[in-house]
């Protein structure tokens, strides 16, 4: 379905809001939608349900991006995600860079006003499953790894130095893993909110990354192109060739060898998935929440592709740099610099680009029941 996404114009806007500049880790990577070339698309008809949004032509080229207004635009951000995006369950939740390594904290409900607070800057930020914490780094002069730290917005702590990779667990909140550099390879270590840190295990690489891990136990990307399946308790499980990318609480790894894509099981076996998934070299993917479906992201577009079927659906030909899902796992959502885009899979893949005085850096989403 490349280049026939439905786009229908929010107008969100917040007088807090600042238009932030390209930040340079995206540089390589190629705008979406939003900001950078597509050609034409057509915005659709909008939803009865979506009051006060825009039915207009958006021109897009690689410099600029000029939108023809059909009707007027009333500012959005009092209304709620789900005036916007028809049937939205959850709140949206953006980390959106300002300036340099400057971070704001947005907040949008799924019914309420946007909400836009200045918090801690750093990079390589990555939200929990319940996007309510946060993890993040920095360098440090004349120091191997990285600083990490991680936090709610408002109160983001350092974890440890000499960090080599971090991952959020893929169903508890607040509990992140990480390598740390040590005499000899890596050490492995889990921490929860109050900082409180256990090690796991000796790992024999100085550069093995937490490719992602929950209660099945730990994917560890020990060299660029070998991932190793650990325990829970971090003993040594299986090791696959491959970058891993994705994983999910059932215990399914979604990885990528040689270009093609194929699921490794924390209890053993591998399916491999036939043919291209059409969106160029693979840079993120992310599991739905009920395990169905598997986002992913790549230099030249964005696809979800149906685990039991094994289909692969185009929803478009621009790049993102991560990609998230809401709860009910029918919305796929994927940040740029000049905003983020919805994608409502049960509507013929309708995207609604939200938040597009922010450079989004990260997204995610708090349930209803949560928010």
């Amino acid at each position: 379905m490349a280049n026939n996404i439905q786009v229908v114009e929010d107008g969100v806007g917040s007088s807090q809001e600042r238009r932030a500049p390209q930040p340079s880790w995206l540089l390589g990577v190629v705008g979406f939608a939003l900001g950078l070339g597509l050609g034409v698309l057509v915005v659709g008809p909008t939803p009865e349900s979506a009051p006060a949004t825009t039915v207009a032509t958006v021109e897009l080229d690689e410099t600029s991006a000029e939108t023809t207004v059909a009707t007027d635009v009333e500012d959005a951000s009092a209304i709620g995600v789900a005036g916007v995006v028809p049937e939205f369950p959850d709140a949206i939740v953006a980390i959106a860079r300002t300036t340099g390594t400057a971070l704001d904290h947005v907040l949008w409900p799924r019914e309420g006003e946007l909400r836009v607070r200045s918090m801690t800057g750093g990079r390589n930020v990555l939200l929990d499953v319940g996007a309510q914490f946060i993890a993040m780094s920095d360098g440090v002069p004349g120091l191997d790894g990285v600083l990490l730290s991680m936090g709610r917005f408002n109160s983001i702590q350092p974890v440890a130095s000499g960090v080599v990779g971090y991952s959020w667990h893929d169903s508890e909140n607040a509990l992140l893993g990480y390598t740390q550099l040590a005499d000899e390879g890596s050490r492995l270590y889990t921490v929860r909110a109050n900082l409180s840190r256990a090690p796991v295990a000796d790992l024999p690489s100085p550069n093995a990354v937490v490719a992602g891990w929950g209660d099945w136990g730990w994917a560890i990307q020990q060299e660029p192109n070998e991932m190793v399946l650990l325990t829970p308790d971090g003993q040594f499980k299986d090791s696959e060739p491959g970058v891993a990318l994705a994983t999910h609480r059932s215990g399914w790894v979604f990885a990528m060898e040689g270009g093609e894509a194929k699921l490794v099981s924390a209890g053993g076996g591998v399916r491999r998935i036939p043919g291209p998934l059409g969106v160029g070299n693979v840079v993120a993917a992310t599991f739905s929440p009920d395990g169905a479906s598997v986002a992913v992201a790549g230099t030249d577009g964005l696809a979800v592709f149906e685990v039991e079927s094994q289909e692969v659906v185009g929803l478009s030909e621009f790049s993102t740099p991560s990609v998230s899902w809401s709860s009910d796992s029918r919305f796929v959502l994927a940040p740029s610099p000049a905003g983020a885009v919805v994608i409502d899979l049960n509507d013929d893949v309708a995207g609604y680009p939200v938040l597009r005085n922010h450079s989004v850096v990260a997204i995610g989403v708090v349930p209803l029941r949560d928010s």
